[in-house]
């Protein structure tokens, strides 16, 4: 951040505005929606709708003050009204020249007591009131009786609740309520008497699990339910393939649990993520199992479900888009086309492993692969006779350790070896890599370039679709 947005309050303070013309009547008409006492000084003269003082301040003026605004359109009156609130030992903002002040004015949407600034450190103030035009059509103006209601109502909540997060849990619960429903509607005082009693019969708090799918790696992926939840949650317990920047979305003061997978390197094993769940959801939180791509596919999603509902505990499911989806989108390949493909399926490259073994299984959606690039014989119990016909798109999950056994076993089950494979690396994410190859010459493209991060697998005629940006391993089709 250029700068740090404050709320400064003003109720029982003076402000003193320096200037004229029309850039300190915007100001005045802001500052005359605000409880402070004004002081305005205008050396240059000129007609306001409120008492002024034709002169230049002295710094004896200033003094009492809480800030000073000055406002003129030539840049040494700037100056000297900046020199008068400095001599004072007052902030000062300058209208139009953010560098010789100290703080700046953000775009403002008011709605009564809730103020939402919009600020760009004073860079760039029309992309600042273009934002503010987005934000006030999506927060109606009967927010203001909203904040209205939540003012009146914060002292007796604050008498009920001593403990902060209590707090916070009931104002949760009343925005979310009926009572709410009547502020927004006007109807403010009953409302306040709704809430009231509703304070005096608090519920017993229940914990709950929302298994979230953080899509596969671009942030502006995450569904709209997706990211309230995770604005709401008490705790998050997240994946490695969680992307860059979900986790910023968070709300601030949630507690994060790391159980991050990757292959033979379990973090947190997987029934050890099954008891942090029961627990912190038993504490009575909102928590959110944060996971990469979708929560059922190829996620674990369904073995914790289960493993929360046999320990009593509610849980939510909010479905994300898969790595396949994500990545045939980013990297403009269909994975059906009706003359290349007229069926896709989503496949694991990675087999359960035997119980003793355990350990060397990861879960959610990509991998990583070995630094010496080599590659499992795993045996991978599937349909290969269905899964090699032509016009058969295979979108590959965790498939970069296993790619000879693939192109063995699809190549021996009748698949043409010059299929076109279209390897995608940290798909949706900015440094996604695509490299083209076939499947005869998948294992040794990926020898020779082994991906570092999550990698699909994307195999089938639709995969001599993509058109590469940029020069690629493997092959002209």
């Amino acid at each position: 951040m250029l700068a740090l947005p404050l709320s400064w309050p003003l109720e029982g303070r003076r402000v003193v505005l320096i200037g004229a013309g029309d850039w300190l009547a915007r100001k005045l008409t802001l500052l005359r929606r605000t409880p402070a006492s004004l002081s305005v000084y205008t050396p240059d003269g000129g007609t306001f709708d409120i008492e002024t003082e034709a002169r230049w301040p002295e710094v004896e003026d200033l003094h009492g003050a809480t800030l000073v605004i000055v406002a003129f359109d030539d840049r040494s009156k700037a100056e000297r009204g900046a020199a008068l609130a400095r001599a004072a030992h007052l902030p000062v903002n300058v209208v139009d020249f953010p560098d010789l002040g100290d703080f700046h004015i953000p775009a403002i949407i008011d709605r009564g007591s809730l103020s939402i600034g919009v600020a760009t450190g004073g860079t760039a103030p029309v992309l600042a009131r273009e934002t503010r035009r987005k934000i006030e059509a999506a927060v109606p103006p009967s927010e203001a009786f909203l904040a209205d209601f939540a003012t009146r109502l914060s002292p007796s909540l604050r008498e009920a609740f001593a403990n902060v997060d209590d707090r916070r849990r009931v104002w949760e619960a009343v925005l979310d309520s009926p009572a709410a429903r009547l502020a927004r509607e006007g109807k403010v005082e009953a409302a306040l008497e709704l809430a009231r009693k509703d304070i005096q019969n608090p519920q017993p708090r229940t914990g709950v699990v929302h298994l979230v799918g953080a899509g596969p790696g671009d942030p502006e992926l995450l569904t709209l339910k997706a990211l309230r939840l995770l604005s709401e949650a008490d705790v998050i317990v997240y994946d490695r393939l969680v992307g860059d920047g979900i986790m910023d979305m968070a709300r601030r003061d949630c507690e994060r649990f790391y159980v991050g997978k990757a292959r033979s390197n379990h973090s947190v094993p997987q029934d050890q993520i099954h008891a942090l769940l029961v627990e912190q959801a038993r504490l009575g939180k909102r928590v959110v199992r944060l996971k990469g791509g979708d929560p059922f596919v190829f996620g674990r999603g369904g073995e914790e479900v289960e493993a929360l509902k046999a320990a009593g505990i509610e849980v939510h499911i909010t479905p994300g888009i898969t790595a396949a989806l994500g990545c045939a989108a980013s990297s403009g390949v269909p994975l059906t086309h009706r003359d290349h493909a007229q069926s896709v399926s989503f496949i694991t490259g990675h087999a359960q492993a035997p119980a003793e073994k355990c350990e060397a299984v990861f879960g959610s959606e990509g991998a990583t692969t070995k630094n010496d690039g080599e590659f499992d014989h795993n045996p991978l119990q599937l349909d290969w006779d269905r899964l090699a016909a032509k016009n058969h798109t295979l979108a590959v999950y965790m498939g970069v350790h296993t790619a000879q056994t693939i192109s063995d076993k699809l190549t021996a089950h009748g698949r043409d070896p010059q299929t076109p494979v279209l390897v995608i690396e940290n798909g949706t994410r900015p440094n996604e890599k695509c490299r083209l190859t076939r499947l005869s010459l998948l294992p040794d493209a990926l020898r020779a370039d082994p991906p570092q991060g999550p990698a699909l697998l994307m195999i089938g005629e639709v995969a001599s679709l993509y058109t590469p940006t940029a020069p690629e391993l493997g092959i002209s089709l």
